[in-house]
């Protein structure tokens, strides 16, 4: 969705206007409608012994204002292109011959049309507008694609920035109902991955025995007026720039105390990018390219961890208020649990949470066809399947000790430290920053099999399927693995006597939201 705002300057309280954007296959029409009295309190028309004011004085203004709306109003593309206007006229005719009257100016209305240049099926389109100068002003905004509306009229403020992402498989081709609009705005929330505004702030508290991690989504415009951002073109961020915002964001999140078992804990970065209009964007670990002012978000990721024991509670402070920012809404994940709210406020600006002790529930051994002198190929397969489970899921285990309970119950003595980070190392999605999947099934998909002397020597071929999630989304990838697993009896069960996987291939990643 796209906006734009007219104000006025001088002595006049409040700008109202309506304006309305229709987006089409080619280019797109806009319609921008102020009243009259607009334009008498700005240019400090004068109202003659009638107390009207002159129509001819009203169309000079009504002119010259042009010049004030083009200068102020700017649309532009998915790269922070500006796209061109094309001026189409004002029309006057609520203007009557004989002047307007005084108590008639904020019912008469003068409406500007142009034409933006927005190429042919444009994805987004965003208006960045500065009308207000000395004083709020505020517009009605009705968003059409081909004519039909696409959501209720929104209310915007003077100095706002909108964005408009459009469906041009699916475009709207009828008026809609209530029930219609609501519809269009939850699929497009889903299509967004939830983050349902591009002005918005976003702060997601992940929660486990392992670590809490801080994730922040702050729209550059929002740091420009939080802090200001040095930079040499107004509306581009170099990436040069771009570390300059990072190094201030995360010396915000310094600034607010963390506690981890009742021991206060710095923050570490895990990860930073800048991200534009295309929420897909997250799915990647793009590199970093200059970026429009406009049109840009900042995703960091502070990970708060204790020294030895895992996470059981939990003491966040939070600090950071201002005007642009009076209080942060959190969206908290625990585990697996169903996400929940909370709001940090200055009366009440502390965040507190206990998990239950983690309890480690040891396996039993892996004692299929243990006692017979060859294993069939059935056998070996079920062998195989719930060795390689075993091995990588040890990877959830948020206590240490757990991870090398469950690798020990295997029989790695020789080196169980060296395999887990071999795992973890397999296991990082590059493109989420590094971080390590959290293993949800596993699979033998081909298995070659012998006996040499008491030893079962396996080539195979297996399936991994994990994810990551950052910022609301569930990041799912599956990997396939070959390698080699050498077992021997030992003890009546299954031990590993040597495991290496030699080939790995990374599939797409498949984004989702989690709520």
């Amino acid at each position: 969705m796209v906006l734009g705002c007219v104000g006025v300057a001088h002595a006049h309280p409040v700008s109202l206007t309506d304006a309305v954007l229709d987006v089409r296959e080619d280019s797109s029409k806009f319609k921008l409608s102020i009243t009259v009295e607009d334009l008498v309190l700005y240019y400090e028309l004068k109202a003659n012994k009638e107390f009207r004011f002159e129509e001819s004085e009203i169309k000079q203004a009504a002119a010259r204002h042009r010049a004030f709306l083009e200068q102020r109003l700017q649309f532009l593309d998915q790269t922070g292109k500006p796209l061109t206007l094309n001026y189409q006229g004002v029309d006057v005719t609520a203007v009557p011959a004989e002047g307007v009257l005084q108590t008639e100016l904020k019912a008469r209305w003068l409406t500007y049309q142009w034409t933006v240049q927005s190429g042919a099926r444009p994805n987004y389109l965003t208006v960045a507008q500065e009308f207000g100068e000395l004083q709020p002003a505020t517009m009605d905004c009705m968003f059409l694609q081909n004519g039909f509306l696409l959501e209720k009229t929104k209310q915007l403020v003077s100095g706002q920035v909108y964005s408009l992402e459009l469906d041009w498989e699916n475009p709207p081709t009828k008026r809609p109902d209530l029930a219609a609009l609501k519809e269009a705005k939850q699929r497009q929330l889903r299509d967004r991955l939830g983050i349902g505004s591009y002005s918005s702030l976003y702060s997601f508290l992940y929660l486990s025995g392992r670590e809490l991690r801080h994730e922040i989504l702050i729209p550059v415009l929002t740091l420009q007026e939080w802090f200001g951002i040095e930079r040499e073109d107004p509306d581009f961020l170099s990436v040069s720039e771009q570390e300059l915002v990072a190094d201030q964001v995360f010396d915000l999140m310094l600034k607010n105390r963390v506690e981890i078992n009742g021991e206060e804990v710095e923050p570490s970065l895990a990860r930073v990018n800048f991200f534009g209009l295309d929420i897909r964007d997250f799915a990647l670990n793009k590199p970093p390219e200059k970026i429009s002012i406009y049109q840009a978000r900042i995703g960091l990721i502070a990970v708060y961890k204790p020294q030895e024991s895992p996470v059981e509670s939990i003491k966040m402070h939070w600090s950071s208020y201002n005007k642009y920012a009076p209080m942060l809404r959190s969206t908290v994940l625990v585990d697996n649990q169903k996400p929940f709210g909370h709001f940090f406020v200055e009366d009440a600006p502390t965040f507190e949470f206990e998990l239950p002790k983690s309890k480690y529930e040891r396996l039993a051994p892996v004692r299929l066809a243990i006692k017979d002198r060859k294993v069939n190929s059935s056998d070996a397969l079920r062998i195989a399947d719930s060795v390689i489970e075993r091995i990588y899921t040890s990877v959830n285990q948020d206590d240490p000790r757990a991870r090398y309970r469950q690798l020990a119950d295997l029989g790695v003595d020789y080196n169980p430290v060296g395999l887990f980070k071999t795992l973890e190392k397999s296991l990082k999605m590059a493109e989420q920053g590094g971080s390590v999947m959290s293993v949800h099934s596993t699979k033998v998909t081909d298995l070659n099999y012998q006996h040499t002397g008491n030893q079962l020597v396996m080539e195979l071929s297996w399936d991994v399927v994990g994810s990551v999630e950052h910022w609301g989304h569930i990041h799912t990838r599956r990997d396939s693995f070959q390698g080699r697993l050498t077992l021997e009896p030992n003890r009546g069960r299954w031990a590993i006597v040597s495991f290496g996987p030699k080939d790995q291939v990374r599939h797409p990643i498949e984004t989702r939201i989690r709520y």
